[in-house]
């Protein structure tokens, strides 16, 4: 037996298998544009105790973005 070390992998070839493993779990990856004032708010209702009631906002998915975000970190 040797005791070669394996090269070090890249980090294009890590995330490459780290994708591949994600997509074979069932995930899609998906870009989004975040209207970065809407999701303020939607942190900003977390804080204070709001339910999750993003339609009445200018970007729904934003606003809920940033509530859910600042529940993850109460």
């Amino acid at each position: 037996m040797t005791d070669e070390a394996n090269p070090p992998r890249s980090a294009a070839a890590r995330q490459r298998d780290y994708k591949e493993r994600q997509r074979a779990a069932g995930y899609k990856l998906t870009a989004l544009w975040i209207h970065t004032e809407t999701e303020q708010e939607g942190k900003q209702a977390a804080r204070d105790g709001k339910p999750l009631k993003p339609m009445e906002s200018k970007d729904p998915l934003s606003w809920a973005a940033g509530w859910i975000s600042e529940k993850g970190k109460q």
